[in-house]
């Protein structure tokens, strides 16, 4: 199997090399081709001398990423991508990543994992099953991709894409330096953030890991909460029954105080579900635990079979559409009193805009058929 150039940092890519007998500065200059100009084919590294990418091509290749579709919110122009691997060692499959354009403000969410086997019980990714982890250069080819085809640098890049971070960890945490070293891309640690639906002992140890190296030390951690009610939780949540909340609360508290970076909660709103007055006090007691911000998100449809009480839910919303566009929630008077509740409380409140819904790139609704 050869060994692809994207999915190695420019340490492991010195290492390599030296055990192939290969200059050892040759690394920085390979490095900067296949991440910073972000070349797909080791003849296009024209800082090396030909013979030399005639003997790095009987060990190494650069397997990027081939586009499939693509598609454009008329409504806030959200571009989501469908991407196909072509790694021929490894089984192909599909997956999608979201460029959002705010402003200045331009993000790409990327997929860790094709499918997901964590299974939430709102998001369709969980619903479409698991095929296989991404490679960490599967991971960062998604952005160089999305760089080519739409001509953005991004500023900010979120793991909030298809499947779980931190059930791909060594793979994530490999991505992660490949795109904040100043070689490549260069994005700055506190434009990233990952996602996780929180794993016991994965926060600590990402958290160390995170101290360990400066190009880290300010990535930003996301927890999917959605309910502060345990039962609740592992309903929406199955790998929960395993991982409670006071565990992860535990290891959020370590994250703050070995990195110093603030935590977000994501929370999808289930109306009449997660919005007692229960839960704001609930929310209102953890907000005070480290500092944090929560990230309150519509539920959107999607189109998958649902367990009660989401399916309920899920066909109210399908109610809702209005000229096939309108399919979440973000207009209810108890989501607004719910957050009005929190912030009188001095909790800090984002209600997060559903970029993409039209074209089911909003938060849940990522899925393909492979």
């Amino acid at each position: 199997m050869k060994n692809d150039i994207r999915s190695l940092t420019q340490e492991e890519l010195k290492d390599l090399l030296v055990n192939s007998k290969i200059q050892k500065y040759r690394a920085e200059q390979i490095f900067k081709f296949a991440h910073g100009k972000q070349v797909d084919n080791l003849d296009n590294i024209t800082a090396i001398p030909k013979d030399l990418q005639k003997e790095l091509s009987e060990k190494y290749c650069i397997n990027s990423l081939k586009k499939v579709a693509f598609s454009e919110s008329p409504r806030d122009k959200t571009q989501k991508f469908l991407f196909e691997t072509t790694d021929e060692e490894r089984k192909k499959v599909k997956i999608e990543s979201v460029l959002i354009s705010e402003d200045d403000r331009k993000t790409i969410c990327i997929s860790t994992q094709a499918g997901c086997n964590v299974g939430c019980e709102f998001c369709a990714t969980g619903k479409m099953g698991f095929n296989r982890n991404l490679t960490a250069g599967e991971i960062v080819s998604q952005v160089y991709e999305i760089i080519k085809e739409s001509k953005i640098i991004p500023t900010n890049i979120v793991y909030m894409g298809m499947g779980e971070p931190f059930l791909n960890y060594d793979n994530v945490l490999t991505s992660l330096k490949i795109f904040t070293d100043k070689k490549g891309i260069g994005i700055p640690s506190k434009r990233i953030t990952v996602s996780t639906v929180g794993f016991e002992n994965r926060i600590k140890k990402f958290a160390d890991d995170l101290k360990s190296d400066s190009n880290l030390s300010n990535v930003k951690l996301a927890l999917s909460l959605h309910s502060t009610d345990n039962g609740l939780r592992e309903l929406l949540i199955p790998t929960s029954k395993s991982n409670s909340l006071k565990i992860i609360y535990d290891e959020l508290v370590y994250f703050y105080r070995t990195t110093g970076n603030k935590i977000t909660y994501e929370y999808i709103y289930f109306e009449g579900l997660n919005d007692t007055i229960n839960d704001e006090n609930r929310l209102i007691k953890l907000s005070r635990m480290v500092p944090s911000n929560i990230n309150i998100i519509p539920f959107h449809y999607v189109d998958f079979p649902l367990i009660e009480p989401l399916l309920s839910l899920n066909e109210k919303i399908y109610g809702k559409i209005i000229d096939g566009k309108e399919k979440s929630l973000s207009n209810s008077i108890n989501l607004y009193n719910f957050i009005d509740n929190l912030r009188s409380e001095k909790v800090t409140v984002n209600l997060r805009t559903s970029s993409g819904l039209d074209i089911n790139a909003a938060c849940g609704q990522l899925a393909v058929k492979n």
